[in-house]
């Protein structure tokens, strides 16, 4: 990622905002939005090394996300030869390939559509005027001693532990409760 990219995404994530200049006019933009990344590692991930090292994104940016998940692709070579096995009968099937269209539809369950785009706005629009979840004094207990507890541990991973991962972790349990 270019370090012009770097400076751009950190301060639409921390300041919700984004400065534009063109022409000569020089406005800022209000990015209040969800943001979702996703990067690989410089070379091989070294799980001795820290996330920010792996994936050369500093720390503050890094601590700008809710949620970071790590994938690895671990060498098994049982699951290696399964894994490669399918593939390799995925692509002597041409013929089938040719109708992946219709295998792809009857696959969908009878009566289900695909949500348009217009419809996926006002459903999200309806659930953030609907659903204004609060917060229980157990729910805070938990969250607040879990957010101590990882201040205490700092030096397991500085750059999360702010009060971002509190807030974080505020907006993840309101998020939960609109799903149950």
């Amino acid at each position: 990622m270019r370090e012009h990219d770097r400076t751009t995404i950190h301060e639409a994530m921390e300041q919700q905002t984004i400065s534009v200049a063109k022409a000569g006019l020089v406005t800022t933009l209000s990015t209040r939005t969800t943001v979702f990344g996703a990067t690989n590692p410089k070379g091989q991930y070294d799980s001795n090394e820290s996330l920010s090292v792996n994936t050369t994104l500093s720390g503050p940016l890094l601590s700008r996300f809710d949620i970071v998940l790590v994938l690895l692709d671990k060498k098994n070579p049982k699951l290696d030869g399964i894994i490669s096995s399918h593939i390799l009968a995925q692509s002597t099937k041409a013929e089938e390939n040719k109708a992946s269209d219709a295998a792809v539809k009857s696959t969908q369950p009878l009566g289900i559509k695909e949500w348009t785009l217009p419809c996926l706005r006002r459903y999200i629009h309806y659930v953030k005027q609907r659903f204004k979840p609060v917060l229980t004094k157990e729910a805070e207990s938990v969250i607040s001693g879990y957010y101590q507890l990882q201040r205490r541990d700092g030096t397991h991973n500085a750059a999360r532990t702010t009060v971002r991962m509190l807030e974080s972790l505020i907006r993840l349990a309101q998020g939960m409760f609109c799903h149950l």
